[in-house]
């Protein structure tokens, strides 16, 4: 099965490989840059990808939405800040926008999703971590829903306490409305603006749980109250792009129904610091100076110069993945390495060119090597 752009995020295909691919028949170079990592050789196999930087066309209303999502990801917490136990989540527990629809009910109960969809949600973003990926013993999930104005959240709220208070035993928390969504488990919800916030905690006991809520709010409201959400009617003016993060990558044509609201968009630093699985590798990111992530087929990361990117690129390759075992890369690309995982059988490459770093994954040695080729192409026209 393939690995999705979603698991291209977790677990970072080859940029986790330390040892060097053996490389595929080559030819002479051209230079395409002044950088020596900008040399492409002549007559690389790219197969059907195309070799420059694609046009993203302006914003939709749905994609705007994407986009005034992944803003409002600046709005939320790590919830590492609330419990240091909460290091293991990221993009494999949805930390990436969500539509309305049925994306939507993977994120809050049935009961919530009816009441945010009744009052025309436009786009959620939420975070999750826990004290590991399956049955944490603590998590937190800290999400927020924006609607078109502070009354359409105040009626959303309301629905909700309506659809769930008579279902489940109410848990008193200042200020919010929590209930006992399963023992050990509190669901909560408080209006902000245009915006209802749902945080839900896991612990061993319900008080326990009800605690990690309350630190969260209080950590929350402030960071929601500085944020200024994007006019309703200025949603599809919202930039497509990035300065190009987004058009340097190879588009994602056919992504999974479950993976519609990541494929094909952009973020920045703190967007990708939510999406990672460990936050305790939060540092590697920094020190790299990435300002820009653009997901498409491929994953490509803006960092602050060559030298940054150098290192990020060996940083990640310093956390060994078991599954993977080294294979050919395409030849002439010196910081290209390719690899194939036992796991689910998918073959995924990652590789530099000046200040961008890339990583790719697919189902196909031949196509991971004429995507990471094309890739690699791309960038080496656009440093």
């Amino acid at each position: 099965m393939k690995k999705t752009v979603l698991m291209l995020l977790v677990v970072g295909t080859a940029a986790s490989l330390t040892a060097c691919g053996t490389t595929v028949a080559g030819h002479a170079v051209e230079s395409a840059g002044d950088s020596p990592g900008s040399v492409v050789p002549a007559g690389l196999d790219v197969g059907t990808y195309p070799t420059t930087m694609r046009a993203v066309p302006p914003s939709s209303r749905d994609r705007g939405w994407i986009v005034e999502g992944n803003r409002m990801g600046d709005a939320l917490i790590q919830v590492s800040d609330v419990d240091p136990r909460l290091k293991i989540g990221g993009i494999a527990l949805r930390s990436y926008p969500v539509l309305d629809g049925l994306n939507l009910s993977k994120r809050v109960p049935d009961e919530t999703a009816a009441a945010f969809s009744t009052n025309k949600m436009r786009v959620g973003m939420t975070t999750t971590r826990g004290d590991k990926m399956d049955d944490p013993t603590v998590a937190l999930r800290v999400g927020l829903y924006r609607f078109d104005t502070p009354d359409s959240a105040t009626q959303a709220l309301a629905a909700v306490e309506k659809g769930t208070g008579s279902q489940r035993r109410i848990v008193g928390i200042d200020g919010v409305f929590a209930t006992e969504f399963k023992p050990g488990t509190v669901d909560s919800y408080r209006a902000e603006g245009p915006f209802v916030i749902n945080i839900s905690g896991t612990a061993p006991t319900t008080g326990e749980a009800a605690g990690l809520v309350s630190k969260a709010y209080a950590r929350e409201v402030p960071e929601v109250r500085r944020f200024s959400p994007t006019p309703t009617a200025s949603i599809q003016s919202l930039p497509g792009d990035d300065n190009g993060i987004l058009a340097r990558t190879l588009y994602e044509a056919d992504p999974p129904i479950s993976e519609t609201e990541i494929a094909n968009s952009y973020f920045d630093l703190y967007g990708l610091l939510l999406r990672i699985e460990d936050i305790s590798d939060a540092d590697m990111y920094r020190a790299a100076g990435i300002d820009a992530v653009g997901q498409g087929k491929t994953v490509v990361y803006r960092t602050r110069n060559e030298a940054a990117a150098s290192g990020f690129l060996a940083a990640r390759r310093s956390h060994s993945t078991p599954t993977a075992e080294p294979v050919p890369a395409p030849a002439g690309l010196a910081t290209v390495r390719c690899a194939h995982y036992s796991d689910d059988g998918t073959f995924g490459c990652s590789g530099q060119v000046g200040r961008y770093v890339f990583t790719l994954s697919t189902d196909s040695l031949l196509d991971a090597q004429q995507a990471a080729a094309a890739q690699y192409t791309i960038l080496a026209k656009n440093p």
